[in-house]
């Protein structure tokens, strides 16, 4: 074992070391030092912290607000982070989201249907094992009928007809039903949401920063380190369109072959003036950022990710890369 895999699965951070153990040591998901250590997870370092502070609200209104650090933004870095669906308060915060959130037409959302929620939803139900819950099933439809002419997804409408890496939520979404229950629609959804951040080589070469810099937890924001984690999982890791945000992850590895969040969000300025922009200038104004870990320092949140990564691709250099399909 390397000794950035030993950090890894050292006990210090159980919930890292639950994940590290079956991605990197072989350990399966019921063997007896995974399910300790997620197991421990729920009273000890990152997950437990959050979970702390996860009551339900009296009144709905209290699910959302304040941004980052209400129930539903817990929820949703609980299920990026693995924690054991198990635990009463994260059964009890889900239930009431989906109860709340559900709307006619299929999404999900405050006061309409929603793509960051819709897709937020339905992939933190499906990580807690609740893909077959009526209510996640009629939100994939919508997911799926939200999907632009070129493959991805638009938060905002007013955007129309483009679509942005940004938007990722609804192919993580769909991405975390299992394989064998995908049907036809959801596969090929995949598949063009996949060719979709490919063509755009996940928004590295984009100019703009926010997506250029690490992360943790994601909530409902974009970087070039959550596109590789979602596209070499969904499509071939070995694609030669991957290169430059490959590129822009080794070059943020230390000596000692770790990563380090660059910031923790919110992080973003809206370019130009879109018509969010005041509602996103507020919003800043009135969050609470919900920090797993310092910026700066070595993460075992982004070495994690970047060693899926890395594993998946068994990437040394450009030449490990295939031309993709013309």
């Amino acid at each position: 074992m390397d000794a950035t895999t030993a950090w890894l699965v050292d006990p210090v951070e159980p919930g890292v070391r639950a994940q590290a153990l079956m991605y990197f040591a072989g350990r399966a998901r019921d063997d007896p030092v995974v399910t300790s250590a997620q197991r421990e997870s729920l009273v000890r370092g990152s997950i437990a912290r959050i979970l702390d502070g996860l009551t339900l609200p009296s009144d709905p209104s209290g699910l959302c607000e304040p941004k980052y650090s209400a129930p539903y933004h817990r929820l949703v870095a609980l299920a990026e982070m693995g924690a054991p669906s198990r635990d009463g308060r994260i059964i009890k915060i889900l239930e009431a989201c989906l109860d709340a959130f559900a709307k006619p037409d299929g999404g999900f959302g405050r006061s309409n249907s929603h793509l960051c929620i819709t897709g937020n939803m339905v992939r933190a139900a499906t990580l807690f094992g609740r893909g077959d819950d009526p209510r996640v099933k009629r939100g994939v439809g919508w997911l799926l009928a939200q999907q632009r002419a070129g493959g991805g997804w638009n938060c905002f409408p007013e955007d129309e007809p483009g679509s942005t890496v940004d938007s990722w939520e609804p192919l993580a979404a769909l991405g975390t039903t299992p394989s064998s229950q995908r049907s036809p629609e959801i596969e090929r959804a995949i598949k063009r949401g996949v060719t979709f951040f490919l063509e755009r080589h996940l928004g590295v070469d984009a100019g703009y920063e926010p997506w250029r810099r690490i992360h943790f937890p994601r909530h409902y924001y974009y970087d070039f380190l959550l596109g590789l984690e979602l596209i070499t999982s969904l499509g071939d890791p070995h694609d030669a369109r991957l290169k430059a945000a490959l590129d822009l992850l080794f070059s943020k590895r230390s000596a000692d072959g770790r990563w380090a969040l660059d910031v923790t969000h919110p992080d973003g300025d809206p370019e130009g003036d879109p018509p969010y922009k005041p509602i996103y200038a507020e919003m800043m104004r009135t969050t609470v950022r919900l920090e797993v870990e310092p910026a700066g320092v070595q993460s075992r949140w982004a070495t994690l990710a970047a060693m899926r990564v890395l594993q998946r691709v068994g990437y040394a250099g450009a030449a490990d890369l295939r031309p993709s399909e013309p």
